[in-house]
């Protein structure tokens, strides 16, 4: 018998990131425990866009100018924010309704290890090659090349194509997210022609060339240190869901006051990833829209469960208590964010709620009394790790540690070395945001037996009475059993203390007024490709 996989799935929540095999649990709405008024309040006066296209342009001011447009090591946030125009993954995710969709392709579980993807015939790529099987084996081949624990999933030498639209592929060991895996931005299906001229996996180059991808958009123009500029492409497969705007111009603004006051000047139609304490300034400001995008990604503070003081639960049980979670949410989004409690965020289909009336308070009195419990009580130094955007974050905690004799170095790190050390194994805390929709690496992060290599860090917890629970979810293809089994693991990581959920991160898009709001991406970045004119 073979295992269906639901791609249609029920909706979850207002705003959420679902991912699972079997449909969600008897129909219910999940949503966090508490979704912030500011956000309730604009969702319901949201706008719809006008329809048709135009021959207009929407400039878009970016933080930072993206590392390349190509697969690569270093590629980040803002070149994954501007590729996701010009090339598509082969599901889709509604992060209205939280549906798993058909996209370019659907599949099924043909057995626990294998499933098949079928793509839709007659989807072309800019430079005028059909989307094919050997399109998308190519891309793993070459992405895996360069990233290699994003494709631990799968075992691509074993990937059999069958014909032109149909392959299947085996999994190393059971794996049950592996194809939902591929609804993530990273995932974007390219040209094996336009890669292979680009020198395959061996490729430096940051520019793309001859169209290569399948989207809304294709590459015209790029001015280093001034803008990209993408064209709409009018040959798009999906004529339901074209763009509006004839161009998207991507400019490069790194301070954000800057792109702020370019969307109010008009020299922007958005200022992108603004911290939320921006909002005020611009309230009542009839230039200007205040739109509020939760990335629903799960923050965390990891603690390396196997270095010294904490390998003892008494330490990271002072820690829990000692960090102030409502400051960091307050830091970071304006105290807009839901409450983290582990690994899993409350926007996942998967999420255990907190009881009702549950508070997340600072007790610091009870931190020093485990730490005294646990021979500390003199104090002790741990070692944090952090890339310069954590930065203030680091420091609250630093503070908040410090009040029960807790002393953390902070080393800020180029993302690089920052990675490498994590890889390593070379920290005792960090701070990360995790998936809500590929839940599957949020516990894998915190499996002992998995290195911190193929994770790049996490918790490094290792408990033989949790290895079974982990390995229950890890294997339940079934979404009931599946939400059993990740409250199970989400019950196990909060008595034993294994890490420190904070807040999930809202971050502030400004618009011009009269547009509608961006999109948002498995990933919790912008989308802009569904910006429209409300009138």
């Amino acid at each position: 018998m073979k295992k269906k996989v639901a791609l249609f799935m029920a909706a979850v929540l207002s705003m959420s990131m679902l991912s699972g095999c079997g449909g969600n649990k008897g129909g219910e709405e999940k949503k966090p425990d508490a979704v912030p008024e500011k956000q309730e309040q604009q969702a319901e006066a949201e706008e719809t866009g006008v329809e048709g296209t135009s021959d207009d342009t929407l400039v878009i001011a970016l933080a930072l100018e993206p590392s390349t447009l190509m697969p690569a090591s270093s590629s980040g946030k803002e070149s994954s924010m501007v590729v996701n125009c010009m090339a598509e993954t082969l599901f889709k995710w509604d992060p209205e309704t939280g549906e798993i969709l058909p996209g370019m392709g659907e599949y099924e579980w043909i057995d626990d290890t294998h499933f098949r993807v079928t793509l839709k015939e007659g989807i072309y790529f800019q430079n005028g090659e059909e989307l094919t099987t050997e399109d998308v084996l190519y891309t793993c081949e070459v992405k895996s090349s360069f990233n290699a624990g994003s494709f631990a999933a799968y075992n691509l030498p074993e990937t059999e194509i069958e014909d032109k639209y149909n392959m299947v592929f085996e999994t190393n060991g059971i794996w049950v997210q592996a194809p939902e895996r591929l609804v993530q931005d990273g995932f974007a299906i390219l040209s094996k022609k336009t890669l292979e001229a680009m020198g395959g996996a061996e490729n430096t180059d940051l520019y793309p060339i001859d169209g290569y991808g399948t989207g809304k958009y294709e590459f015209k123009e790029w001015e280093s240190g001034q803008y990209i500029l993408l064209e709409r492409n009018d040959n798009y497969w999906n004529k339901d869901d074209m763009p509006y705007y004839k161009n998207l111009k991507f400019v490069f603004v790194n301070d954000a006051a800057a792109r702020a006051m370019a969307v109010e000047s008009g020299d922007a139609n958005v200022g992108s990833d603004l911290p939320t304490s921006q909002a005020s300034i611009y309230e009542g400001n009839d230039k200007v829209k205040i739109n509020y995008l939760d990335t629903m990604q799960t923050g965390t503070l990891f603690m390396n469960c196997s270095n010294g003081p904490l390998q003892d639960e008494r330490v990271r049980e002072a820690i829990y208590n000692l960090v102030d979670v409502n400051a960091l949410n307050q830091l970071v989004g304006s105290g807009l964010g839901a409450i983290c409690e582990t690994t899993i965020s409350p926007y996942s289909i998967v999420y255990d709620p907190v009881p009702d009336g549950t508070v997340r308070e600072v007790n610091v009195e009870k931190a020093k009394e485990l730490l005294e419990e646990a021979g500390y009580g003199d104090g002790l130094t741990l070692e944090m790790s952090n890339m310069a955007t954590q930065q203030a974050q680091g420091e609250i905690i630093q503070e908040n540690l410090r009040q029960a004799g807790i002393e953390v170095n902070i080393t800020i790190n180029e993302t690089p070395t920052h990675f490498k050390w994590l890889r390593e194994g070379t920290y005792d805390m960090t701070i990360s945001n995790l998936s809500p929709m590929y839940y599957t690496e949020n516990l894998r992060l915190v499996d002992g037996r998995i290195s911190t290599a193929d994770v790049a860090g996490g918790a490094n917890y290792k408990d033989e009475d949790f290895y079974p629970i982990l390995d229950k979810a890890y294997a339940a293809f079934d979404m009931d059993e599946r939400i059993e089994a990740y409250k199970e693991c989400q019950d196990y990581m909060k008595e034993h203390f294994v890490c420190v959920g904070t807040h999930t991160t809202v971050k502030l898009e400004l618009t011009t007024a009269g547009l509608t709001k961006p999109g948002l991406t498995p990933m919790g970045y912008a989308e802009y490709t569904q910006i429209r004119p409300t009138e």
